[in-house]
């Protein structure tokens, strides 16, 4: 693995794909296998236990909800503290109009990942003297599609229990349906199977009664509740800029009311939360590309919808979910299978 990565940084061209593959190989040579250290005194006794959770969760993924069977989360990396990289996204001021980058073989994404937080720092400065909307946020964990054997990081083993087996199950779920340049589909499809994939891993673990099936529940409560709100916000400036008598400058201008209605309305909405892990909205800097970047982790209804309509079946789901991500519009394929067509 080491040489094949190593092969490939003479051919690759351009800085930032040098650096990247750089980043990727440190990861490479320094992940170690993971079962090893479940008796290790280097991890407390929490992280250990949390590392035999993920050897169940691997098989329950590839087992009950029929994910690409892979070698993935079964090597561990320590991030001693860092984040594992930085995501930086854009969008337009007066529409939704992500900001895409192109890459070679995977195709165009709405965001772009720097190992170094000073190298995204200068991409969305550069961004912004463009005129565009940015937002920077740190990554637990991220997948290679299949390119490498993605690790545990370290920083994943301090998570609730509920987060880590939904990351677990998002991230090997990109490895099974993936749509090339659509990321709104791949990042809330992946979402889904993470979310309800959890919850059955937890009540399958635990019980149906037990004080974790609740804990997973009431943070998945939560995200629903943020999730219809960020929908909301969504479709009221979405409104706000296909007004086509509204000049952009008067778009712009009107949103900051959009904003700051918003806000007073999930003021009103704090107390439906059975946790304080969304409570960080009220100190979020509103722009677009953090409405677009939130929104795009959503659509659990529309899921859960085509889900059901599957019977629960998670081999018709994501055979449908293939055949979604194979057409024009993978978006619009998920809307016609939620409404049943």
């Amino acid at each position: 693995m080491r040489c094949a990565a190593l092969a490939l940084l003479p051919a690759l061209c351009g800085c930032y794909v040098v650096r990247q593959a750089a980043g990727q190989l440190e990861i490479l040579i320094g992940q170690e296998d993971a079962a090893p250290l479940v008796e290790d005194d280097r991890l407390s006794g929490d992280e250990a236990r949390k590392l035999l959770v993920i050897e169940e969760v691997r098989e329950f993924a590839f087992t009950r909800v029929a994910l690409t069977r892979n070698d993935n989360y079964t090597t561990f990396y320590d991030t001693r503290g860092r984040a594992v990289s930085y995501v930086v996204s854009a969008c337009r001021k007066d529409r939704f109009e992500n900001y895409t980058w192109s890459f070679p073989i995977v195709g165009r994404f709405a965001y772009k990942g720097f190992f170094s937080r000073t190298d995204a720092q200068a991409e969305a400065r550069e961004l912004e003297a463009a005129g565009y909307d940015t937002t920077l946020r740190e990554v637990a964990a991220y997948s290679t599609l299949g390119w490498f054997r993605d690790p545990v990081f370290s920083g994943m083993l301090r998570r609730t229990e509920a987060d880590l087996v939904s990351l677990i199950i998002h991230e090997l779920t990109h490895g099974t349906v993936h749509a090339e340049g659509a990321t709104d589909f791949n990042e809330e499809m992946a979402t889904f199977v993470g979310v309800r994939g959890a919850i059955q891993f937890i009540e399958a673990r635990y019980g149906a009664g037990s004080r974790e099936l609740a804990r997973a529940l009431a943070q998945f409560h939560d995200d629903e509740i943020f999730d219809d709100f960020m929908r909301s916000l969504y479709d009221r400036l979405d409104a706000l800029y296909k007004d086509d008598e509204l000049a952009s400058a008067e778009k712009i201008a009107r949103r900051a009311e959009v904003f700051a209605g918003a806000r007073d309305e999930f003021r009103r909405l704090k107390p439906r939360f059975r946790t304080p892990g969304y409570f960080f909205f009220e100190r979020l800097p509103l722009n677009n590309a953090e409405i677009v970047a939130n929104k795009r982790y959503g659509g659990y209804v529309l899921y859960d919808r085509i889900w059901r309509r599957a019977n629960g079946s998670w081999v018709t789901f994501l055979q449908w979910m293939r055949i979604a991500a194979a057409s024009p519009d993978p978006s619009k394929a998920i809307e016609a299978l939620a409404a049943g067509r």
